[in-house]
């Protein structure tokens, strides 16, 4: 079973809020696709949502691990349209020189759909 992402899309459900990004986890149906990068010092990742009532929406996760300092996340969400794709970060990626999205974009997101369905008690 693939655990790529599934760390972020964790944190990413537990903040998402219809007040702060439009919609709550509760109305995610699916993920199409995402990327996903980790080392040392932090964690980022992408997600493109299908929405229940048909919208299409990217939230973009990124991690900064604290060790012994305070840690820190945010997640930035964008509204897409019907066939659209990501093609920039939503805000200044931590290495600007490296290829975006890292490790490029994934379609195996049945893990991903598998915790969507836990948090919900599908």
């Amino acid at each position: 079973m693939q655990i790529r992402g599934f760390y972020e899309f964790g944190h990413t459900l537990d903040v998402l809020d219809a007040d702060s990004h439009g919609f709550s986890p509760a109305d995610v149906a699916h993920v199409d696709r995402f990327w996903a990068y980790g080392d040392m010092h932090d964690s980022s990742a992408g997600f493109v949502l299908r929405l229940r009532d048909g919208r299409r929406a990217y939230a973009e996760f990124l991690h900064w691990h604290g060790f012994e300092q305070d840690e820190d996340f945010r997640i930035d969400v964008e509204m897409l349209e019907v066939d659209e794709v990501p093609s920039t970060p939503l805000r200044e990626p931590i290495d600007p020189a490296a290829p975006w999205p890292p490790g490029g974009w994934s379609d195996e997101t049945l893990h991903l759909d598998r915790l969507l369905a836990y948090g919900r008690g599908d």
